[in-house]
């Protein structure tokens, strides 16, 4: 057996990097903090250490390691021979800090993880949260998972957002018994959008307007990869990521070379506002607006807050849907092997 040092290694930067400020993004939440990796050690309840997966020496890449890790990575949380799991003042065991930070661990795998892999082990830590509630009644598990679940991956401020892995909490909403009629509403309400551009599935398609006039559609992007990024005129989390992709080594030279396009698109319909600050949009980017308001009315895309970041391939494939912004610098970088 092996432990998981060296794979953690590849996802330290991720943990470490301080995420954007909620800014302009809906209202409700608070930007959660990156957590640090949970300690390796099995631990007494609530001493804030979890006992992680070891990978089997079998296991050959980091994919299939980091897809191990993420598979199994609630074995030992779930397992009956935890001392405390049946302390209700407890999460199994684990003080509230502690089931929070392993929750964030979880987020981190889930970024590495391959996307079948990641929904597999979401769906049966949900199905094994809701078998333990549902034979400990009088328990809190089900409403601490569930609640964790969407403060970390579902809330819309969140730095750990992840729309693809909310789809197994929203659907196990509308199917468990242990859940609220007005939760089973907005599941139900809430999945359809959620499903939209799936990731490895193709984008849907839009028309918008540049500066100058002139349409330009999604799929008419001549380019390898292209970025979608739905912005507003004076949004300061907008500004940053301007700025984060304007600072990005060789930006300019990967849109030269249609390695890399940037559509920054207005989906909103206060026309004049849009072009008195567009002025300060790099020159080399799409810079359009939604003339149709389909982006927002249709719906095409489920733009919860502003700003939202998608990337496609050159089949406008989505590779990554509404990521906070140090995930796309550190997907970007692995792409175009930038050190």
């Amino acid at each position: 057996m092996r432990k998981i040092n060296r794979i953690l290694a590849a996802f330290a930067l991720a943990a470490m990097i301080l995420p954007l400020a909620a800014g302009c993004r809906s209202n409700g939440a608070k930007n959660a903090p990156a957590k640090a990796v949970a300690k390796t050690k099995a631990g007494n309840p609530a001493d804030n250490r979890y006992e992680m997966p070891e990978v089997p020496a079998m296991v050959g890449d980091n994919q299939e390691a980091l897809d191990y890790i993420t598979t199994h990575y609630w074995d030992k949380f779930f397992s009956e021979d935890r001392p405390g799991v049946q302390d209700t003042s407890l999460v199994r065991g684990f003080s509230q800090q502690a089931f929070e930070e392993i929750f964030y661990q979880f987020a981190l795998f889930l970024r590495g993880a391959s996307v079948a892999k990641g929904l597999d082990a979401c769906r049966t830590m949900l199905d094994k949260a809701e078998k333990a509630q549902l034979d400990a009644p009088d328990g809190t598990l089900w409403g601490n998972v569930t609640d964790m679940y969407y403060h970390i991956l579902q809330d819309p401020n969140s730095p750990w957002r992840n729309e693809e892995f909310c789809i197994p909490l929203l659907e196990k909403r509308i199917s468990s018994s242990l859940s609220t009629d007005s939760e089973r509403q907005r599941a139900e309400r809430d999945l359809p959008r959620f499903c939209l551009n799936r990731l490895g599935e193709k984008a849907n398609d839009f028309s918008f307007t540049l500066r100058n006039g002139r349409t330009k559609s999604v799929y008419g992007i001549d380019a390898e990869y292209t970025i979608l990024f739905f912005s507003n005129p004076g949004c300061p989390n907008c500004r940053e990521v301007m700025e984060s992709l304007q600072q990005f080594p060789g930006i300019d030279g990967l849109i030269e070379a249609k390695r890399l396009a940037v559509a920054n698109i207005y989906p909103d319909e206060d026309l004049g506002e849009w072009i008195k600050y567009s002025e300060i949009y790099p020159k080399n980017w799409l810079n359009g607006y939604d003339h149709l308001l389909a982006v927002n009315n249709t719906p095409l895309y489920n733009l919860r807050a502003i700003p939202s970041v998608y990337l496609l391939d050159k089949e406008k494939r989505v590779l990554l849907k509404d990521v906070p912004t140090d995930f796309l610098m550190q997907y970007l970088s692995n792409l175009f092997q930038v050190q």
